[in-house]
């Protein structure tokens, strides 16, 4: 388990703003919601929206990516991929850390 710990602060994983909102939200989330909250949560949309919002908004302001090296025009359909990767990531991310409070609260 400390292994585990050691690799996720040293693969630079939390230094990603949108993968540090849904570890925090997710510990928050565990802490709060019972099992009946937690599936109400997950099935509704503004989860979604949310990490949606987020990664677009992080892709398209921290993380840009150029089509030439002279950085003058942007890749739009390299960001959009990005970004629906990052928002997969930020899902995936929120739902371990609820299921990690929960494994050490249960």
């Amino acid at each position: 388990m400390f292994r585990g710990l050691a690799a996720l602060f040293s693969s630079g994983i939390l230094l990603n703003p949108v993968a540090l909102l849904a570890l925090v939200l997710g510990l928050i989330e565990g802490g709060k919601f019972d099992s009946e909250q937690l599936v109400e949560f997950f099935t509704s949309w503004p989860i979604y929206a949310l990490a949606v919002f987020a990664a677009v908004l992080y892709n398209f302001t921290l993380a840009r990516r150029y089509r030439d090296e002279s950085e003058t025009t942007l890749d739009y359909a390299k960001m959009i991929v990005n970004s629906l990767g990052t928002a997969v990531s930020f899902m995936v991310i929120n739902t371990l850390a609820v299921l990690f409070i929960n494994f050490i609260v249960w």
